[in-house]
């Protein structure tokens, strides 16, 4: 099965009840708990995959911002995620929020495949959910593999 990573501006039919209050326990995390609960969902997606960003007409600026965030050390990756997710502001940010929302979402499925890879930062093997963001990872194994994109797409364009 393959899912188009184009964002949409409305949210998908029949979202707003549980998802949005998945969304909204995803919201209450840490920084730390946020970046671990989507590579869990990443890696639990497995075999199924959405479109390659390499596809997509966008993906030169997804594929140059990544290339330069492998580049960096492992904790200036983990730096730019938790950055990005708490909103700071800095030049590495400033790139990402200079992308098309489409971009930005090619941008973390790269992430996400280079932390498979290990190229990219990983979360500690000896990292343990707290019980909140468990209770998001295990809400999110319920649901299909649509649902769990668009989790991850609307968190990440907020």
């Amino acid at each position: 099965m393959t899912i188009n990573t184009e964002v949409k501006d409305s949210k998908t039919e029949g979202y707003e009840g549980k998802l949005s209050g998945i969304e909204e326990k995803f919201q209450s995390l840490s920084g730390d708990d946020k970046l671990a609960v989507l590579w869990y969902v990443y890696d639990a997606l497995g075999e199924t995959t959405i479109e390659n960003p390499d596809d997509n007409k966008e993906s030169d600026s997804s594929s140059d911002l990544f290339g330069q965030l492998k580049n960096k050390s492992k904790d200036d990756q983990l730096q730019f995620m938790r950055d990005v997710l708490s909103g700071e502001s800095n030049d590495a940010t400033s790139a990402y929020q200079n992308l098309s929302n489409t971009t930005k979402v090619a941008l973390w499925y790269r992430l996400g495949q280079g932390m498979a890879e290990g190229s990219v930062v990983q979360v500690p093997s000896d990292y343990s959910l707290p019980d909140e963001a468990q209770s998001v990872v295990s809400s999110l194994s319920e649901i299909d593999f649509e649902q769990k994109y668009n989790f991850i797409r609307n968190v990440l364009l907020g």
